[in-house]
This record gives structure tokens, sequence and C-alpha cells, in this order.
């Protein structure tokens, strides 16, 4: 299919491929001195100079024509490679041709011979395109042909060459159009029927491709829908996704190249550029076309509107089923919520608040989820990926948070062992309060002044917790001293009389009332009541109280320290200076 076996298909190939300068592979026979020298001319004798060209080389075509007739094997490749080239010099010859000579008629020096010869050329290329026009549909034809029996995994290669046909097949119409352009520059008469065909030739390509694009897209997103189920074989999937992309891509490049030729013949082109921009997603100048932007947001509402007829039952049936599974779901909680609290209120459980508040918001969130992934598998979605890719995010939040997974792990450990809970007074990770608040990641204690700190569970299990109020009854230790001229007796009388009048006070254990020691300048007595938790500190206020004034009132006194101090004066500091005492 790369080779053309006959004598127009190489010289319409030639004229598609001189239209891109990328595609040259030698230089052109026309020495550039010769072109320079052209331009220094007048424009009759650069006219005069084009001309030898354009014979001399309509002569070397001719023989390379003869010679590739005749020729086989590798020799015909050969002369193939070489009359290509020369059509494509023919081409771009008669193109700066057709320039000159409208220069030259602007300069009044204008050869009428020289512009017979170019009209008479401009006419021959036309007939042999038109002629190339009826057979390379077929060719085309059987390259796709080939194609669809081809494996998928070497499809792509097949792709890749059909694109470059249809591109030399644009070529093609481009070259028409610019020999039309060519001609009626010229004043050479073009045939109603030919304009008609060329008119024709670009609507029925433009409408090939557009069909082409169409379908590809479909097939793409038909592809693209299929590789997202399970099973599915994604190396023979990915491999078609290949080929469309290729199709695409050399389709829309055509297709832009159409538009580009109908436009410049006036022609209508909204359909073709409303496709075009949905293939390709290249905005530009297109959406400042009202015709554009009309007809897409047309296609887009009829879309939704057939989307919705082909799938609205559905999706209303889904909607209702997910409504009821969550109704329930809420129902279920609110149930499992409230008998949970009875279960942790019963006096044979007892468990710390800590434990109570995570059994009970657990409780209703493990409900809550289950609802949702029943929710989920109802309408068809399928929730193992999903649990997967929790759980692939658990493990990398994992080591994110250490500091905080460590918090929690100590949360736990302090739910479990219940060194304290809500309400009791404690000092843990070096702060003394009283607990307002548990989670598994902190604890919240209120200081005796009203601070609010809040202490990671971390800090609170790693260090030694002391709980003052964990214990139902707890002893106040007091210590009272009186002076050394005082009597003990009468003064621990006092004093169990004092503990023994205090209502709050404990019969049992009893309290300890003794001499406890000997300091420099008192004698201290411990007195040691027992009394409920809450009321420890009304016990040690009350009594402390109580001794300061029936202390007072029986004479027993409260010695402070004291301390002696001697003032000796210089007179008394000589008199004391003898040899046997010297002053110091």
């Amino acid at each position: 299919m790369k080779r053309l076996t006959n004598t127009a298909g190489c010289w319409i190939l030639a004229l598609a491929c001189a239209s891109v300068p990328g595609l040259a592979q030698e230089p052109a026979s026309v020495d550039t001195s010769v072109q320079m020298a052209a331009h220094q001319d007048s424009a009759a004798t650069t006219l005069e100079r084009r001309s030898g060209e354009l014979a001399a080389l309509t002569a070397r075509i001719a023989e390379t024509e003869a010679r590739y007739q005749v020729a086989a094997g590798e020799d015909r490749d050969l002369y193939y490679d070489q009359l290509r080239r020369r059509w494509r010099e023919h081409h771009e010859l008669l193109d700066r041709l057709a320039t000159e000579i409208e220069s030259a008629r602007e300069a009044g020096e204008e050869r009428p011979e020289i512009t017979g010869q170019v009209r008479a050329a401009l006419g021959r290329e036309i007939e042999v395109i038109y002629t190339w026009l009826t057979t390379v549909p077929d060719s085309i034809g059987a390259l796709r042909s080939i194609a669809s029996e081809t494996p998928l995994p070497e499809r792509l290669e097949l792709e890749i060459e059909l694109s470059g046909l249809n591109d030399a097949h644009d070529r093609l119409l481009e070259s028409l159009v610019e020999d039309f352009a060519h001609s009626a520059a010229l004043g050479m008469p073009v045939a109603a029927e030919q304009t008609v065909a060329l008119d024709s030739a670009l609507t029925e390509r433009a409408q090939y491709l557009a069909a082409q694009v169409e379908r590809a897209l479909d097939l793409q997103s038909d592809l693209e829908d299929r590789r997202l189920k399970p099973g599915v074989d994604t190396v023979t999937i990915n491999a078609g996704l290949a080929v469309l992309e290729e199709r695409i891509l050399g389709r829309t490049t055509s297709l832009q190249a159409m538009v580009g030729l109908m436009g410049s013949r006036e022609m209508e082109t909204s359909e073709f550029r409303q496709l075009l921009l949905r293939a390709t997603g290249d905005l530009g100048t297109e959406i400042l076309d009202p015709e554009v932007v009309g007809g897409l947001i047309s296609d887009w509402w009829m879309a939704v509107l057939q989307w919705f007829e082909d799938n609205g039952g559905t999706i209303v049936v889904q909607l209702l089923t997910i409504l009821v599974v969550l109704l329930f779901a809420a129902l279920f909680a609110r149930l499992g919520r409230r008998a949970m609290k009875r279960l942790l209120s019963s006096r044979r459980i007892n468990v710390s608040e800590l434990l109570k508040n995570l059994a009970l918001g657990a409780t209703s969130k493990l409900i809550w989820i289950v609802g949702i992934l029943v929710a989920l598998s109802v309408i068809g979605i399928d929730i193992g990926p999903m649990l997967a890719g929790l759980g692939i995010a658990g493990f990398i939040l994992g080591f994110a948070l250490q500091d905080t997974l460590s918090n929690f792990a100590a949360g736990l450990m302090i739910m479990i062992y219940s060194p304290f809970d809500v309400g009791d007074l404690v000092t843990a990770g070096g702060v003394f309060g009283t607990v307002q608040d548990l989670t598994l990641v902190s604890t919240v204690i209120t200081t005796i002044d009203n601070q609010r700190i809040v202490v990671p569970n971390g800090k609170v299990w790693g260090d030694v917790i002391n709980n003052a109020t964990a214990e139902r009854i707890r002893r106040v230790d007091l210590v009272f001293g009186i002076g050394y001229e005082d009597d003990i007796d009468k003064a621990r009388g006092i004093l169990e009389q004092i503990v023994a009048q205090n209502e709050l006070v404990l019969d049992d254990p009893d309290p300890v009332v003794r001499v406890h020691t000997l300091g420099e300048s008192s004698v201290d007595f411990v007195c040691r009541p027992w009394c409920r938790t809450q009321d420890y500190w009304d016990v040690y206020w009350e009594i402390t109280e109580e001794v300061k004034k029936r202390f007072d009132a029986e004479g027993v006194s409260i010695p402070f320290p004291q301390r002696d101090v001697h003032v000796h004066t210089a007179g008394d500091q000589r008199e004391s200076d003898t040899p046997e005492n010297p002053g110091t």
C-alpha cells in the first residue's frame, strides 16, 4: 500500500507531499543562486527563467515516468522515489510561477505565452487529482480491511500507516484547492462541474472523517468502562485504547485540515468544529463561535435527557434503597446506643467513664458503618477494593501518626486498667487536679486554681499516677505542737475530744492521737482521724480551726521557733581580752 503502481498514483502522491515541507528528502532542482538572481532581475526575465525550468522539469518527469514503467524490483523503487521528488518540485514551481505571474501583471510585464503554459499545467494537475480522488478511497478501504483482520497488538502499526495514507489524501485535496485558487487568479475558467465536485469531495471527506472520529470515541468510551470492571484482560484493553488513540489523532488531524479547506471556500463547518472540540478539547477560537457553542449545549442537553431516560428509573430505585437502608441504620444505631447505655448503667457492671463513652460511641458508629456498606453493596458497588484501600490508607497513617497512636495505645491501657476516672483527684503526668474528661488520646485535668490542662495519655501512662480519691475513705494527717512547759496529757485529751466531737470523723478505723516528736521548740502530736474521701478537706480545716480555739481557751501554748541574741559592747570585749582569753 505504500507504493502506488500506476503513474497517476505516483503523480498524486507527489502532489500530496508537496504541501508538507517536512517531507522533502533532497533539495529542489532549482539552484538557490538562480533564485537570488531572479529577485534582482525584472519580472519578465524571472518569468522566462521559471518557464524554462518548468519545461525542463516536465521533460525530466516524462523521462522518469518512462523508466519507472519498464523498471522492476529495486530499480522500480528508486525511480518511484525520484519521480515523487520530481512531481513535488513541479507543484512547488507551479505555485511560484502563479504568484510571479500575478506580480508581473501588476507591473505590466505579463507574458501571455507563459501564463498559458502555467494554465495548461494547472489543468493537467487538476484532472489527475480528480482521477486519483476517485481511486484513493479504495486504497484506504483495502488497508482498513487488512487492519480489521490483524491481531490487536500489531494493529497499531497499520493504524499509523492508515493515518499516513489519510494525510496524503488530505494533502491531495489541499493541493486541489490551491490549484483552483491559482486558476481563478490567472483567469483560467473552471468548469462548474469541477467546482461542485470539489465541494462535494470536501464535504464527503469531512463527513467520512467525522463518522470515523465518532465511532472511535464510542469505542474508546466502551473500552474505558470495561477496564474498570474486575477480571478483565487489561493488557488487551490497553492495546486497544492505544490503537484508538492513534486513530482519533489521525482522523481529527485530517478533519481539521478539511475544516480549514472548507472554510477557505466559505462552506458550513460548525457541525465538524463541534465534533473537533469534543474530541480534542482544544477550545481555541471555536468557543467564540455562537453556532459551535449552541450546538455543543444542545448536544449536551440531549445527552443528559437521554441518560436520564435510560437510567432514571434505576437511579430512583437505587436512591430509595439507599434511603431505606440508611433510615434503618439510624434506627438501629439509636436503639443500640440506648441498649448499651442501659447495660453500662447496671450496678453489676463497674467500668470507667472512658470505657462507657467509647462503647457508646463505637456502638452507633459501627452500626452506621455497616449500614453504609450494605447500602453500597445493594446498589452494586464493590466494597472489596474500598476496604483494601482503607487498609492501605490506615497503614500509611500509622507511620505518619506514630505519636498519636502511642497516645491511643496508652488510652486503651488506661481504659482497661482504670487507674482513675472522671471526677478523681489525681496527680498524673506531673499535673495535680480533678479529671474532667477522658479520651483515647488525652486526659483533661482541671487544677485546684481552675486551669484546664490537656495531658497526652502517653505521658500519663508513662509516669507515676497518684489517685487521691480512688478509695472510699481516707486518713487525714495533722501535726500540732505544744510548748515543753505545757501538760502533755491535757493536750492529748483536748485533741481526742475535738476528734470525737467532729461528725465527719469515722469511728472505724479508730483515730490516732499520739506524741510524735520532740522538736527544737515544741512537742509535736500527730492527729490522724479517718473520714470519707469527699469529706477530707472539711475535716482537715475544721479540726485545725478547732484545735487553735481550744488550745487558746485551755491555756495550751502553740510555740513557734525562738532564738536568743546576746550583744557584747566594745568595753566588755577589751576587759575580756587577757593573755589567758585573747580577743577574737
